[in-house]
């Protein structure tokens, strides 16, 4: 019957086919029923009884330990909570354990392919819980993977399979060894004093090999045997590259035809784009534009805070000129209604920088400061930039709040000359004077 229960974890195996192999050994051997009942029976008595038959390398569940560790920063002397990612190939009951310091799609993420090396191949399945980073929008029959995590998923070839929704036997297993990491690797390190998450890894690490190699209680072998038996020979082979971590983000091509992203930096794709809704995918090296499954545009992706626009020419539309009407001429057209020095600084600002469309933002914001001030003030703040040489709204509003200020400072009320009112000469002399 252990033989029985091994090769019933295979893909395609059923009883009926390991009686039959069986009886064309065994002639004379027990019939079909009380095959069927000795293996009942075998399960039960190994504690090996489940309301399913988990298929070797079929499917891995996926969770977050309810139990967590923690460390104390060295530069701070703060308690840093650590959170713990737990995985179970049901199969041969292989887990794999990784400490994070929070539980966001990054490391979500990072825990899988660390997973899927450890095991040095893939299922075919990820049955996690209905975490948020793994399931945007929870439904019975259709729910939505988190568009990262499916991107991930499909990289190694794998379905992502949510349990649903308080049904706890989908993800039995899992919960089952997420008890046992408790018990046996997290419990043992309650007391210890660690000083850095790596510090939480290593010790989590030794305390997996020890459990792994724990015999079992009933059965000859350990999990580490069951794996290489069972799981090992039928997972996925892993692809040659190892998968590269993308956030993906909604945005809208501007005016300018540049998408935004990270809230600073600034990436072009072609002019006949503008006010389209679109997805940008950003890895560590490459900014991607995506409007539905079309690619549009690839960047390096641009880490120099001094230089936050990254413009292709074969995206400008000709004389640089944006779709949407705005130009350099309309800005300087502009500046020169409100005087010369407004002038000479937009003249500038449009010159600061590769292509002029890049600081067509910059342009509009100070437009919209003239709104709120007078000529007067604008020409102010536009020589003192001028002067400082410093082209960018950014500065350029830090000198209008700090010359609106002296403005303020400036106007002193004007003495009120009445026939009421007494001057200085009425209190000479320490007294009033009729």
């Amino acid at each position: 019957m252990e033989q029985v229960f091994h090769e019933m974890k295979k893909k395609g195996v059923t009883l009926m086919l390991l009686w039959e192999e069986y009886k064309s050994v065994n002639p004379d051997g027990i019939m079909y029923t009380q095959f069927c009942d000795r293996y009942r029976k075998f399960k039960q008595e190994n504690q090996l009884f489940m309301h399913k038959e988990h298929k070797a390398g079929e499917e891995v569940k996926v969770d977050w330990a309810g139990l967590n560790l923690s460390y104390i920063d060295v530069n701070t002397g703060e308690e840093v909570e650590v959170y713990i990612f737990v995985a179970v190939l049901p199969a041969s009951g292989y887990p794999f354990v990784y400490a994070y310091d929070n539980k966001q799609l990054p490391n979500w993420i990072d825990a899988h392919v660390r997973m899927f090396e450890y095991y040095q191949g893939g299922p075919r399945i990820i049955i996690p819980d209905n975490t948020r980073t793994a399931v945007v929008g929870t439904d019975l029959f259709d729910p939505v993977i988190n568009r990262s995590y499916h991107e991930m998923a499909r990289h190694y070839r794998i379905t992502v399979l949510p349990a649903r929704v308080r049904k706890p036997r989908d993800k039995g297993a899992d919960e089952n060894m997420v008890g046992n990491v408790t018990r046996r690797i997290l419990a043992p390190l309650r007391h210890c004093q660690f000083f850095s998450l790596h510090e939480i890894n290593q010790a989590i690490a030794e305390q997996l090999q020890k459990f792994i190699h724990r015999p079992f209680n009933k059965r000859e072998g350990n999990r580490k045997n069951a794996f290489l038996a069972i799981d090992k020979p039928v997972l996925q082979r892993l692809p040659a590259t190892r998968y590269e971590y993308a956030e993906w983000t909604e945005a809208k091509v501007q005016f300018n035809y540049h998408v935004e992203h990270d809230k600073k930096y600034f990436y072009s794709v072609h002019y006949s784009y503008v006010g389209q809704s679109c997805s940008v995918r950003a890895t560590a090296k490459t900014i991607e534009i995506f409007i539905g499954n079309e690619r549009i545009a690839a960047h390096k992706r641009n880490y120099n805070p001094y230089k936050c626009y990254t413009t292709l020419p074969e995206h400008m539309p000709e004389n640089h000129k944006a779709v949407s009407g705005w130009s350099s001429e309309r800005f300087i057209e502009w500046a020169e209604k409100v005087g010369p020095m407004t002038t000479r600084f937009i003249k500038s600002l449009l010159e600061s920088r590769e292509y002029p469309v890049q600081t067509y933002r910059a342009c509009m914001g100070i437009m919209r400061l003239a709104k709120n001030h007078s000529h007067e003030l604008m020409e102010n703040a536009s020589q003192e930039a001028l002067e400082k040489d410093l082209c960018s709204f950014q500065y350029f509003s830090i000198i209008l709040k700090k010359q609106l200020g002296k403005m303020v400072e400036g106007k002193q009320e004007k003495p009120i000359a009445h026939d009421n009112i007494r001057g200085s000469s009425s209190f000479q002399g320490g007294g009033l004077h009729a």
